[in-house]
């Protein structure tokens, strides 16, 4: 059940904190009003966890334990969000089989009825929309059940894939370090965190996930810090909601101070789940969490960069996914 007391409460005074500034924020334009020269790595950037699974069937066990957004990719564009998880793999498992045929996105065994290639279409296609906008994606193949052939096909078929959209134009060939707003506007960079073993790539690829890990250019020429917070086990028994927000703000901290004394890209998890009757609980989780979040985020004094900010239901009200974009968005101004 909903806390609705307290999110409203929370909402009100979030409202209240957001609603001061004379300027209103065009969500599906809001680079615009970035400084070319910023450094890219400087910013708050509002993120979408397990981004394409809006579609998962509602009533079903997959869209109770899987299913982390309510918008598709080109609406969650719209509502702000420029930093999409993906998790791209083949549907199936050893027991059923496993169709190599089509990459599409999944979440563990849930096929989210997005292929590989839409969700890149969908994304890329809305930076062309607004030029003034740039877009990162971070891959990770959802590696089930797969043996090594398996898995061999699976970065050949993202690797094949990337190299389609790189030829449009949009992708950026490669990660530099240094840089700015200005030298990635209108395009998408691709964080790619499964080796490529000598197949094509683009990108950066991310030497871990957790921590402070390496982003590197596929020539290995070009090299900057990463750290990523994401907790997103915890327990069903009530202390999700501070200890996440716990999590969150100490990374916030650690993240302000690297970020400032040199180049190091940040990703901060809002998301997460707890287990109860033996299945991911990813929409109470959110219930409890984003309200302790959106609070510590409207109070917060010091207004230094965040990196990504994952969520989940991003630029869902029901679960204040719209007021965190807000707020995370409005750091950089």
């Amino acid at each position: 059940m909903k806390n609705t007391g307290l999110i409203s409460i929370i909402a009100a005074v979030v409202c209240m904190t957001a609603c001061s500034s004379n300027k209103e924020i065009e969500l599906n334009s809001w680079m615009s009003g970035l400084s070319d020269e910023t450094p890219a790595w400087q910013l708050s950037i509002p993120g979408a966890h397990d981004a394409a699974t809006s579609g998962i069937p509602k009533g079903t066990v997959a869209h109770l334990a899987t299913c982390t957004q309510s918008f598709t990719l080109s609406e969650q564009f719209d509502k702000g969000i420029r930093f999409f998880d993906l998790r791209p793999g083949f549907d199936g498992n050893a027991e059923t089989g496993i169709d190599i045929s089509k990459m599409t996105i999944m979440h563990s065994y849930t096929n989210t009825g997005v292929t590989a290639d839409e969700a890149l279409a969908a994304i890329t296609g809305k930076v062309r929309e607004n030029p003034s906008e740039f877009a990162l994606i971070v891959f990770r193949i959802e590696n089930n059940d797969f043996t090594p052939e398996v898995l061999s096909a699976a970065k050949d078929s993202l690797c094949n894939l990337l190299k389609k959209y790189a030829e449009q134009g949009v992708l950026l060939e490669s990660f530099k370090e240094g840089m700015t707003v200005g030298d990635m506007r209108g395009k998408v960079l691709v964080i790619n965190r499964n080796g490529y073993e000598g197949r094509y790539s683009c990108g950066a690829h991310a030497t871990g996930w957790g921590g402070v890990d390496s982003i590197v250019s596929p020539d290995g020429t070009q090299k900057a810090a990463i750290d990523v917070q994401d907790d997103y086990e915890w327990e069903d028994d009530g202390s999700c909601g501070a200890g996440k927000t716990a999590s969150f703000a100490q990374h916030a901290a650690q993240f302000a101070k690297e970020s400032a004394e040199g180049e190091c890209w940040g990703v901060n998890h809002v998301s997460g789940y707890f287990m109860r009757d033996g299945l991911p609980r990813p929409h109470e989780f959110a219930e409890a969490v984003a309200p302790e979040v959106c609070k510590w985020l409207a109070e917060s004094e010091d207004k230094t960069p965040l990196g990504g900010v994952m969520i989940d239901y991003a630029g869902d009200p029901a679960y204040m996914g719209d007021e965190i974009i807000r707020l995370v968005i409005e750091r950089n101004f």
